[in-house]
């Protein structure tokens, strides 16, 4: 598999078909705490700067939760440049390698066809509940919500 950014247009694209369930890469980037996820993302705001916060909410049987937050702004990889669609064909997946602490896999929810955008829902798979902020959406899927959401950070 080969991936293709679009220079300026912001589109992260493959040249080959992708076989649903494939891995893709990692959205990798720094770990960060809750209050420092809220500060960066405070300043990002401030500023008019790109957020590539990532918040990954993990719930158990048990009813405990897990939050892992990843900003690639600094160290990241290419998983930064996965934009948002309200009919996405990637998904994100928490994966434990030796370590508490997952990495955050990024897989074809599908089969996608080469020179597709490469696109997964930045509120999780049907996670509308904790929208707060969001911008307008722009990826013109059929079922598009009209807006991106913004998942809440809890302390």
């Amino acid at each position: 598999m080969e991936t293709h950014h679009d220079g300026g247009v912001g589109r992260l694209r493959t040249k080959e078909k992708i076989l649903r369930g494939a891995f893709i890469c990692e959205y990798a980037g720094e770990l960060l705490t809750t209050s420092e996820a809220t500060r960066r993302l405070k300043i990002n705001e401030e500023l008019g700067w790109m957020n590539y916060v990532l918040v990954l909410n993990e719930h158990t049987s048990e009813q405990k939760q897990q939050v892992t937050i990843v900003d690639p702004s600094r160290r990241g990889n290419i998983g930064r440049y996965l934009n948002h669609s309200c009919e996405p064909n990637c998904q994100i997946a928490a994966v434990r390698i030796d370590c508490p602490l997952p990495k955050i896999g990024i897989f074809a929810g599908r089969d996608i066809p080469a020179w597709e955008e490469l696109c997964f829902h930045y509120g999780g798979e049907g996670q509308y509940k904790k929208v707060n902020n969001g911008k307008n959406c722009l990826c013109a899927a059929a079922t598009c919500t009209g807006f991106m959401p913004n998942t809440e950070i809890g302390e």
